[in-house]
């Protein structure tokens, strides 16, 4: 088969390039996803993501390796495996990175990505329904909303959030980012809005996709890039260009297999380094999340109340027959950026869910609980415990210094990837979190919100001392699952600059990334649109076309 473009990886940068390369009705483009369709109704169904994690059919379920930082813990990576990649498995917030992060990025010497350059593809992709003005686009194919599970929990922790003097917010992908509110997010009419289902409802006859095919290599010749073959040994010719969208693990391991990595590790395991590319694999960042958990008699406050059988049943019903009620709408809805400096810069990204739950987990675990629990946690939740009546606070830690890597594990594109992201390695981060925590602790604390609670549980309860905080952190850190940058693009004095401006691969023709690989370094907010507005970005820069003009409403 031959096509113009080939696209490896139908994921949230895959699909919207995929539909915007296509809207040049004369270029024939391949997307190719290793996954399935993605239709399964639980990805439709945004409370239904429970049944996401853990299912080998949609779920990569990477690991890490074991990190000394976190009592040497293996960390489970989960990453969708079906057109619409993580968006079909993501809480659905909608949230950017703060300005000043893409216009660090332009002023290393990336022209064309700052913020004033990318706002205008924000506002292409998406179609806000509650929105208006220069902040936001409304005729995107990406339709966003408010969150629908708010109610007296998720208020009284914003309450208490003010009491401690934070702003109230009622748009994060505003002027301003500090602050506490309701979230947007990735959900219309109770359905996910994933890159699939926002891109590719309709596919035009110039665009083939092709499911449940792995790609294992990048075919080179001569320092080009002619096509890709795949693990059936099939082999899909690309007359203009091959990209890689294959996300922070997958991308990696990719130009690795086709030889293009660093030459020294790629020879460790036989294969021949076509292209010396130090950074391949490199410079691998990560939101780490500390999970703090507080004990509640709120059962009926709680969105643990909807994992009874009947309830389950109920909720389930309501979504199926308008895509009403709690079942249609992501559980994260309130969410708190705080600094330690700079209010335009916070350091981080705290979300309030009302339950607790196991979040590092594959396969769940036995657990003490009612029948009637029991059975409608099988309904709505595979791979994590029964959750409970609580609140948990989810800090994240925004611009970590620690940086990782993605490796090979063997020369199998079957094996995964070798994956390190070296939380905390450096001590900064660790202290950060700490003053994170003891900023949480004040706020939870309130009388606002208090009153709900009856106290910390799990590895916080007693946790009072510095050195008993970093022991609760260490037990409870994992990852905030927006791992980026292990592709990254960089000026030509970036050693580990794996891409130019242009996203193109350096030393191989025809070759691209767009994905969160891509991203130069990691952002002050969620992953989702900003590797959206890239692929829109990119897809013009691959057609040739002149970028939408640069729009700041700071000025």
């Amino acid at each position: 088969m031959e096509f113009d473009y080939v696209i490896v990886g139908g994921g949230s940068a895959g699909c919207a390039l995929a539909a915007r390369l296509a809207e040049n009705r004369e270029a024939r483009v391949c997307l190719i996803e290793a996954g399935g369709k993605g239709r399964n109704l639980f990805i439709r169904m945004p409370a239904g993501n429970g049944l996401v994690f853990g299912d080998a059919k949609l779920d990569w379920g990477f690991e890490s390796v074991p990190q000394p930082a976190l009592n040497d813990r293996k960390i489970y990576f989960p990453r969708g495996r079906a057109l619409g990649g993580s968006s079909i498995m993501n809480g659905m917030i909608y949230i950017r990175g703060v300005p000043q992060d893409y216009d660090a990025w332009r002023e290393s010497g990336l022209s064309g990505w700052g913020f004033s350059d990318l706002l205008p593809y924000f506002r292409r992709s998406q179609g806000a329904v509650d929105r208006k003005g220069v902040w936001h686009g409304v005729d995107g194919p990406v339709k966003t909303e408010a969150s629908v599970n708010f109610g007296e929990l998720e208020e009284a922790f914003i309450e208490a959030a003010v009491a401690c003097g934070h702003q109230r917010l009622d748009d994060f992908n505003g002027p301003h980012r500090a602050g506490v509110g309701r979230t947007d997010s990735t959900v219309h009419r109770g359905i996910r809005q994933s890159s699939a289902i926002s891109y590719l409802a309709k596919p035009p006859s110039n665009l083939k996709i092709l499911t449940h095919r792995q790609v294992v290599r990048v075919i080179l010749e001569g320092g080009v890039a002619k096509g890709i073959e795949t693990l059936g040994k099939e082999k899909i010719v690309a007359r203009e260009e091959v990209i890689l969208c294959q996300g922070a693990f997958g991308t990696p391991q990719t130009l690795m297999l086709s030889g293009i990595g660093p030459a020294a590790h790629l020879n460790q395991h036989g294969i021949n380094a076509v292209v010396d590319l130090p950074g391949v694999g490199q410079s691998l960042a990560d939101h780490v999340d500390v999970s703090m958990q507080y004990g509640s008699d709120r059962m009926d406050l709680s969105l643990a109340r909807h994992q009874r059988l009947d309830r389950a049943a109920w909720l389930m019903a309501r979504w199926l027959f308008n895509g009403s009620g709690p079942g249609g709408g992501a559980f994260f809805s309130s969410v708190i950026f705080h600094g330690l400096n700079d209010p335009a810069m916070p350091e981080f990204e705290t979300f309030m869910t009302p339950m607790t739950v196991h979040e590092n987990m594959t396969d769940g675990e036995v657990e003490k609980a009612p029948l009637m629990q029991r059975l409608g946690r099988h309904l709505l939740v595979r791979g994590r415990q029964v959750a409970k009546p609580g609140v948990q606070i989810d800090i994240n830690l925004e611009r970590p210094k620690s940086l990782g890597t993605v490796s090979l594990a063997s020369a199998n594109p079957l094996d995964h990837p070798r994956i390190d992201p070296r939380f905390f390695s450096h001590t900064d981060d660790l202290n950060a979190m700490v003053a994170g925590v003891k900023t949480m602790r004040e706020i939870m604390a309130q009388p606002e919100i208090a009153k709900y609670v009856t106290g910390e549980i799990g590895a916080w309860q007693g946790a009072k001392t510095d050195a008993q905080i970093i022991e609760a952190i260490r037990q409870t850190a994992y990852t905030g699952h927006h791992p980026c940058s292990s592709a990254k693009m960089g000026p030509d004095k970036d050693p580990l600059a794996v891409l130019d401006s242009e996203l193109r691969v350096r030393g191989v023709d025809k070759l691209r990334v767009c994905d969160a690989s891509a991203m130069p370094s990691q952002i002050t907010g969620n992953l989702n649109a900003t590797v959206i507005a890239m692929a829109e970005r990119g897809a013009d820069l691959i057609l040739g076309k002149t970028p939408l003009s640069p729009e700041d409403p700071r000025s």
